[in-house]
């Protein structure tokens, strides 16, 4: 190979700092290295990418047209260089997270994940039938974080992270919309749309009951059901603000709880004994300092206003 990534490296910090100086410098060499280096490079290409007329070396337009994919070649040894100390740490190539939650909550923790695991890839699980336990139980997930439930397995640790608002919710033009507060009687009266996993599991769940109930193990496709108008559901209000702002679908502001919102927390889980490595024990502690939470109707956090004791085991 007629040059090196050192020649390149010089030819771009040069170009970065405005002189071989303040490269070498920023390297920690000598002047005369990287001159050397740049000179070297130059000969290899055979042109001339730094005119040395003035005090300072300005860049020829060959320089200016070579330097985009000297970057780039720069840019790409460093992230091989830093993959290899990823690798050399014992750092897991991928790490898979099980969430049930509106994921825009967590994007925060992702975001950091990405600058600080480069070299990691992340696998997204939506729990099937919600059960983030299950995945966490069988080592499918390393850890999930789901609305609450009840009872967790022995095996499982958790961790509260914050509550989140579920609201009842009807097409406009179902016959629900128009009831100022509907009774549960009332609610019982119409086809109900449930998420599988919470259909009788979270709290006060058993008085959301139906004479008709249709199942999913997709929010997705009980936000899609409801917006059709076949039935009332109960979904994380994150995931229907638009639905809610445009007027498509109603809150129904149920006569059992007229002032308050129905506050569901949200959980860490992972299971004890599991051996965590380095980016799964980062993730952990990221997503245990974390808060989820939202506004409600009347503006209060729900961090402030929920009830519910904190949860951890």
């Amino acid at each position: 190979m007629r040059l090196s990534l050192e020649q390149v490296e010089a030819f771009v910090l040069a170009a970065k700092h405005g002189s071989f100086s303040a490269a070498a410098r920023a390297l920690g060499r000598s002047q005369s290295t990287i001159s050397a280096a740049v000179a070297n490079l130059e000969i290899a290409l055979d042109v001339e990418l730094f005119d040395r007329a003035s005090r300072s070396p300005t860049l020829t337009a060959a320089g200016q047209t070579l330097l985009l994919e000297a970057r780039m070649l720069y840019d790409q040894a460093v992230s091989f260089e830093r993959h290899g100390d990823a690798l050399a740490a014992d750092d897991a190539p991928s790490v898979t997270l099980a969430i049930g939650i509106p994921p825009q909550q967590v994007v925060p923790v992702l975001e950091d994940f990405a600058e600080t695991f480069p070299h990691t890839d992340l696998v997204i699980r939506n729990p099937a039938r919600g059960d983030a336990s299950r995945l966490v139980l069988d080592d499918e997930a390393a850890l999930g974080i789901a609305f609450a439930l009840p009872e967790y397995p022995e095996h499982l640790r958790f961790h509260q992270m914050g509550k989140l608002v579920m609201t009842h919710v009807a097409h406009r033009d179902h016959p629900l919309a128009a009831r100022d507060r509907p009774s549960f009687d009332e609610l019982r009266g119409h086809r109900r749309l449930a998420y599988i996993a919470h259909s009788s599991a979270l709290p006060t769940s058993e008085y959301l009951q139906s004479a008709q109930t249709w199942h999913a193990d997709s929010y997705d496709a009980l936000v899609s059901l409801a917006r059709s108008g076949v039935g009332w559901a109960t979904l994380p209000r994150q995931l229907i603000l638009e639905e809610i702002a445009s007027g498509e679908l109603v809150e129904l502001q149920l006569d059992a709880y007229p002032f308050t919102d129905w506050i569901v927390s949200v959980d860490l889980i992972w299971r004890r004994g599991r051996r965590l490595g380095r980016v799964e024990s980062w993730l952990l502690h990221r997503f245990r300092t974390h808060r989820v939470h939202e506004l409600g109707r009347d503006g209060q956090d729900t961090i402030r206003t929920a009830i519910l004791p904190p949860r951890e085991r």
